[in-house]
């Protein structure tokens, strides 16, 4: 981890915009005591914040909804596409004017809980619903790239987004940085296994377009792994230029 005087601050080396190599923290307990161990804390919306809120930044889901929300009873069936695999949620029509009330409400109550800036998940669902829904792709694309440029327009923080490279290009304008879950490891149907070559290739480009463009990357495996691995993993993404740790899978 890099020890920086001022949080967030970038190198700027032969003319390359480089962000550091940060620690991060990622917690969706009810009370979060942000210290300084770590430069960036993705943290629950309802979490109470103790300490550097500067360094806080709130989850925000761009394509579903939790099976508890309070919002869930406002949107018309037809918004509601699928049940999400493994998780109590459900994927949503984002084109939906209704859709669009509820994250303008979500935006609302992070600012009035002082949020500085935000984290934007399920940003990958994009493709998801597009793929669902081919009669509005064009129109799912453009939502999700309006919401996040309304999202970043009402914080006027920093934006951390989940991967979403199919909007990247739109937004890249509005985003400080990318998370990439699952980046040495992903998962099928006989669980976590190692990526191959054409698939880190193909993630290793990414990491050189984020990088030309300055942005800050994080990312994630959620594989078990003893310490011994977690700690090369660590190295070997720093090499990158990535800010890498191990999370448990109950936070994929």
């Amino acid at each position: 981890m890099v020890s920086l005087r001022k949080p967030f601050d970038f190198l700027n080396i032969f003319g390359l915009v480089v962000m550091p190599v940060v620690g991060f923290e990622i917690t969706y307990l009810p009370f979060v005591e942000i210290n300084k161990g770590d430069d960036i804390y993705i943290v629950s919306p309802y979490a109470k914040i103790k300490g550097d809120r500067s360094r806080a930044f709130a989850y925000i889901s761009l394509c579903e909804i939790e099976m508890n929300s309070d919002y869930l009873s406002s949107l018309p069936p037809q918004v509601i596409l699928q049940k999400v695999t493994d998780w109590r949620a459900f994927l949503v029509d984002i084109s939906s004017p209704e859709w669009d009330n509820v994250i303008r409400k979500e935006v609302e109550f992070l600012r009035s809980k002082g949020f500085e800036n935000v984290f934007v998940d399920t940003v990958d669902d994009v493709e998801l619903i597009a793929n669902l829904l081919p009669e509005k792709r064009e129109a799912v694309h453009a939502k999700a790239e309006s919401l996040i440029r309304m999202i970043k327009k009402n914080i006027q923080g920093r934006l951390i987004m989940n991967r979403g490279f199919g909007i990247y290009d739109n937004v890249k304008n509005n985003i400080y940085g990318i998370l990439i879950e699952s980046f040495f490891y992903k998962k099928d149907s006989s669980g976590w296994i190692e990526r191959t070559d054409p698939d880190m290739e193909w993630l290793r480009n990414k990491v050189a377009m984020l990088r030309r463009d300055g942005k800050m990357i994080l990312a994630l495996d959620y594989a078990p792994m003893s310490e011994d691995n977690k700690l090369e993993l660590k190295n070997k993404a720093k090499r990158l230029g990535i800010a890498w740790r191990w999370a448990r899978e109950d936070l994929h």
